[in-house]
């Protein structure tokens, strides 16, 4: 049976209206919205923002989720273009997190070099205090009767082999993770910018 003209416009506004791609969007965006602070939520609790250890784990989750939020912001902004009530919002919002995710990631290097240090002076610590044992051991035999010199010398190498691998683990374990956090925050930041820039001025159709 032929399809009358009237019955195909009908047809094509109705699909268009219960199809609008922007409002699907908007859902999407406000899921990977929801998602993220209810993460957010999660890791920041308890909050320990004078522990250096809590702040750079803290980060670190931050920016490995830091994709989700700009998706879902760049799903909401594209789903309210035509919405200048919305729209305006949501690029002010885009371009504030970017600034504060770029910015965030000074403090993940600072917090980096700081919590290295740390754990360089606490290994060193711990085996100058071995070490001091060790010594002691060698100069007064009833410290230890039956170890032999040889194995206390032997004990205070395997301590050097032992405490330089963990100083240098520890500063390897801490730049991988700084590097990781540092480009997921600057990239996420910068994107974060420039979507909110192009929310504040949408290109001209």
């Amino acid at each position: 049976m032929a399809t009358s003209p009237t019955n195909k416009n009908f047809t094509a506004s109705y699909n268009s209206q219960t199809y609008n791609p922007q409002s699907l969007c908007c859902i999407v965006g406000f899921a990977c919205l929801a998602g993220f602070l209810v993460d957010l939520a999660v890791l920041s609790f308890p909050p320990s923002f004078g522990n250096i250890e809590w702040r750079i784990g803290f980060l670190q989750q931050v920016s490995d989720r830091s994709v989700i939020l700009l998706f879902g912001l760049a799903l909401l902004l594209y789903g309210t273009l035509d919405l200048r009530s919305w729209r305006k919002p949501l690029s002010l919002l885009c371009m504030v997190l970017g600034v504060a995710f770029s910015l965030s990631s000074i403090l993940v290097i600072a917090d980096g070099i700081n919590f290295q240090k740390q754990a360089v002076t606490t290994i060193t610590s711990q085996a100058a205090q071995i070490e001091s044992q060790i010594q002691k051991a060698q100069t007064d035999s009833t410290v230890a009767p039956n170890v032999t010199p040889e194995q206390l010398e032997q004990a205070a190498q395997q301590l050097k082999n032992q405490a330089n691998t963990l100083k240098s683990n520890a500063k390897t374990s801490v730049i991988k993770t700084g590097v990781s956090s540092v480009g997921n925050l600057l990239v996420v930041g910068l994107a974060l910018v420039g979507l909110g820039r192009y929310g504040a001025r949408p290109p001209r159709a």
